[in-house]
């Protein structure tokens, strides 16, 4: 199994996860939580050369734009111009972009384009940092797509849109996830970690936003990470909740430690076009090109000239030669370094206003949401997989929910047994009715419906 690194930069804490992976699973052999100025300190003693970066960028732009109905290799060179004029305030900008289809605008069939774009000077900020200790990053994804992608990976939506809630080290990222690709929305600052009162207030007045301005019509919302399981709120969402669960592959030993590192986890994670993220500057990618296309040649050199101890004199010029020219390609990269120090500055900071919101939405009468999740947390039975719970509310106090998941067993007989320890756990609650069950013989998934009544 090929053994990763990375590195998520969440507000002050910096969280590091090693694992190794093959094309089936996602082990975790090893966690670390940072402080920032730690953080030079571990990557002078740190051995591995090349890390995988997930990062909350504090100034970033998105918007969806509409270009002509070019062919594919001409999409990417319109938007580049696009953002040039539109946010003229980003230099030299990296981006990266999905196309959402195809419509009408201002009377024209167009190309529907979402964009993300990060000034190189923020991402080479992060870059420094470890070019300074000779290290390489490969892959640079901003935070909300890596969950997303996790997201898409964990449940099936289909025509839905979900608001999803991920908390990211103090900062919480809001996202849309839908089909195959996701909406960034904003960072926002919640009164501490995981969710409590004023932050359902938020969450709400957010929802009735995206409906009036952003037209966006959200049909549930999806909690992520430390969000799911640090739920503390007596109030009402305005939308049924669901908790992610992690696919099964993910394997890790310690409690809750997949949900406490969602973001740098979701990063290694490897799934369908997750290159289309990777934010990684141009100038960067070439630079490391030529530099291994250097090593490459170094290394061609030597060989040759072990070689050509054993050649004539005649040999021994044609080696020279060779030395000169790589000694020339040195020099060449050695005087591109001056050029990335103008990178290394640092960029005002800028956050955009929130708009007002006209019409809050508060939620309905309270309920005990939070003995719910604790009831909860005695439904992790061996050998059954949680996949997914659904709650929604009902007309009074009870609130009714749906589990889905998959039993592992190598027969029926074991598998109805698992299924059955599930069962008697859930009717062995007084507050809990449970109202159906199923099972697929075929793949040993279950759905299970359940009515909470409270004391």
């Amino acid at each position: 199994m090929a053994r990763q690194v990375a590195v998520s930069f969440e507000n002050e804490i910096i969280k590091v996860v090693y694992a190794s992976s093959d094309n089936e699973k996602l082990l975790i052999e090893k966690t670390l939580t940072l402080r920032n100025e730690e953080f030079d300190g571990f990557l002078s003693r740190e051995k591995t050369k090349y890390f995988t970066v997930a990062c909350d960028f504090k100034s970033f732009r998105e918007d969806i734009l509409f270009i002509p109905p070019v062919k594919e290799q001409y999409v990417k060179s319109i938007i580049a111009s696009e953002i040039k004029k539109k946010f003229p305030e980003l230099i030299n900008p990296s981006f990266f972009y999905t196309v959402l289809g195809e419509k009408l605008h201002e009377g024209r069939l167009m190309k529907e384009v979402f964009i993300f774009a990060v000034s190189n000077e923020d991402l080479f900020s992060v870059i420094s940092r470890f070019d300074r200790h000779n290290k390489k990053i490969k892959h640079l994804y901003p935070s909300a797509f890596a969950l997303a992608h996790l997201v898409n990976s964990s449940i099936s939506l289909k025509n839905e849109l979900a608001l999803c809630i991920a908390g990211t080290g103090g900062n919480t990222a809001l996202f849309f996830v839908k089909d195959r690709f996701f909406l960034p929305f904003r960072l926002t600052q919640f009164s501490e970690k995981g969710i409590h009162n004023p932050d359902i207030q938020n969450i709400n007045m957010t929802i009735a936003y995206c409906r009036q301005t952003l037209k966006l019509n959200p049909t549930l919302i999806a909690l992520v990470g430390e969000a799911c399981y640090r739920y503390h709120s007596d109030i009402d969402l305005a939308l049924p909740i669901l908790c992610i669960m992690h696919p099964p592959n993910i394997i890790a030993s310690g409690k809750n430690i997949i949900e406490e590192f969602i973001t740098p986890i979701s990063a290694l994670f490897r799934v369908k076009d997750m290159e289309a993220g990777n934010i990684l500057p141009q100038d960067y990618r070439k630079f490391y090109a030529r530099k291994t296309a250097i090593g490459y040649l170094t290394a061609l050199f030597l060989t040759l000239a072990l070689l050509g101890l054993g050649y004539t004199g005649m040999k021994i010029s044609e080696a020279l030669l060779l030395k000169e020219k790589i000694e020339s390609l040195r020099a060449e990269i050695k005087s591109m370094e001056p050029a990335f120090t103008d990178y290394r500055t640092k960029h005002e900071k800028m956050q955009g206003l929130f708009p007002a919101i006209n019409i809050i939405k508060n939620a309905g009468s309270p309920h005990d949401f939070q003995r719910l999740l604790i009831i909860m947390e005695q439904f992790r039975i061996k050998n059954v997989n949680i996949h997914s719970i659904q709650i929604n509310n009902e007309k009074g106090a009870s609130l009714l929910f749906n589990i889905r998941g998959v039993v592992i067993s190598e027969g029926f007989a074991e598998m109805q047994n698992n299924y059955q320890t599930l069962l008697d756990v859930i009717k062995k609650n007084k507050e809990i009715e449970l109202v159906s069950d199923k099972i697929d013989l075929k793949d040993k998934s279950f759905h299970i419906e359940a009515r909470f009544k409270g004391n």
